[in-house]
């Protein structure tokens, strides 16, 4: 039976769950969509069935997060519930029914996002751990660590500031930039110290793609790895390096397009 940080929804069954959990962290702008969009592929070419979710994409509230932050007039408690809520649907709806049928469950953020951010609003740290102490423990949770130098220039030259990726409704600042910063430091404190608290495993972030993705396989590797299985013969390793390499360069295209 898979353990929770506490306690099992009421009516859900957390036995018989033969697939991994694993959980891609890290702030906005870090790259973690790429990366996710580099491991789907290669797990599917190495004979897993996988799940990909992430944040607001909940049939229940995902729509509805995305609407009301369009407003920008959300508070802090009713935010941090409404993200609660969509994460309890994708666990029921989603996740467990995934680790049940044996899926490999890619996660684009956890709660350890959720929390972080409500921890930089100024909620009570305790009051967070009991509302996500029904969140499945991950098999994995590997945390794209990157300092905020390096992730200003990221965002600046990519999609740009966004009202509350750059901590806008906290007031620290009426420049979206300085916001920004002001914001995102004190969002990577508060992963850092989760990281310690949750066991995350760190990867930098500052490297290239393509070596964030080759440190990435390896820890998924370790996680999926069954005593007795053999490694794949060479000539199939070499064609998924070819393949990852082919969707890498594309990733790397498309950003440098992009950004003109």
């Amino acid at each position: 039976m898979r353990e929770t940080y506490g306690v099992v929804l009421p009516g859900l069954n957390l036995a018989d769950m033969s697939g991994k959990l694993i959980v891609i962290e890290g702030t906005d702008g870090v790259g973690r969509s790429t990366q996710m969009n580099l491991l789907r592929p290669w797990l599917e070419h190495q004979g897993h069935a996988v799940v990909d979710t992430g944040i607001t994409r909940s049939a229940l509230a995902g729509k509805g997060i995305k609407k009301a932050k369009e407003g920008h007039t959300l508070g802090r408690v009713t935010l941090t519930l409404f993200y609660a809520t969509d994460f309890a649907d994708r666990v029921i709806h989603q996740i467990v029914p995934a680790l049940q049928a044996g899926f490999v469950v890619l996660t684009d953020r956890y709660i350890y996002s959720l929390m972080a951010r409500a921890l930089v609003r100024g909620l009570d740290p305790v009051w967070l751990s009991n509302l996500y102490s029904f969140a499945p423990k991950p098999d994995a949770v590997l945390y794209l660590r990157i300092g905020v130098e390096d992730l200003i220039p990221r965002v600046v030259f990519s999609r740009g500031f966004d009202y509350w990726e750059s901590g806008m409704d906290l007031h620290a600042s009426e420049d979206m930039y300085e916001s920004f910063g002001k914001y995102q430091t004190s969002l990577l404190a508060q992963f850092d110290k989760l990281s310690q608290e949750y066991n995350f495993e760190v990867i930098d972030a500052t490297q290239d793609i393509r070596s964030i993705f080759r440190q990435l396989q390896i820890c998924i590797a370790r996680v999926l790895e069954k005593p007795g299985v053999t490694k794949p013969p060479a000539p199939v390793e070499r064609l998924a390096e070819s393949k990852v390499a082919e969707t890498a360069e594309a990733e790397v295209a498309a950003t440098v397009v992009k950004n003109g």
